[in-house]
């Protein structure tokens, strides 16, 4: 993910990391990330052990993230297996919304242009996905009742969880949902009810 980073701050920005500050966690410190740091000239900036305070903006942001995960996971009826799911979705808002420590949206400072809110819903929410093809013939349902659990990364879609009328339970990529923002339906009322049509 790191190595990605880099590639997309030389590519988007036409910049170049020049300096990290981690703490001292295993992942920051192992042979392969020490090499690629020395290898990109990025110079290393590890705090004391024990000493969190020294990362502050990052501890800060660490404790919004899991704030707003448990929320989340406390409102919506899915099982803690979603946890990361729900942590994107928070990384996702927390993103194209002001902070005290930049004059403006975190997405507007890195994409140049103010981020879109319209299609932000809440999480956990059930909605209604259209299917792509009708196999039980015209008067078959036209929808399945799915969660959602994330935005796309790759699209202004969605990620539904639920069961599919061809498959077992999966995680989708949509766009076309109608979502049912007052309803927080469990994994297993989305099973029993994917057969559900709108009209």
């Amino acid at each position: 993910m790191f190595k990605r980073f880099v590639t997309e701050v030389k590519t988007k920005l036409e910049r170049r990391v020049k300096t990290l500050r981690t703490d001292r966690g295993c992942e920051y410190l192992s042979d392969m990330f020490t090499g690629y740091c020395e290898e990109k000239g990025i110079i290393r900036h590890l705090t004391v052990p024990y000493t969190p305070q020294q990362n502050g903006v990052a501890e800060r942001r660490n404790r919004t993230l899991l704030d707003m995960v448990r929320s989340m996971m406390a409102q919506a009826n899915l099982s803690i297996s979603f946890w990361g799911d729900a942590l994107l979705t928070a990384a996702y808002i927390l993103n194209r919304v002001p902070s005290k420590s930049v004059s403006t949206t975190p997405y507007e400072l890195w994409n140049g242009r103010k981020p879109h809110l319209d299609h932000l819903r809440p999480w956990g929410s059930a909605g209604y996905v259209h299917n792509r093809t009708h196999k039980h013939g015209k008067l078959g349902p036209r929808a399945t009742k799915m969660v959602f659990i994330r935005y796309s990364e790759h699209s202004t879609g969605y990620i539904m969880y639920g069961e599919r009328p061809d498959s077992d339970m999966t995680k989708v990529d949509f766009e076309n949902v109608d979502f049912l923002e007052d309803e927080f339906s469990s994994l297993g009322e989305v099973k029993k009810d994917s057969q559900l049509s709108v009209l």
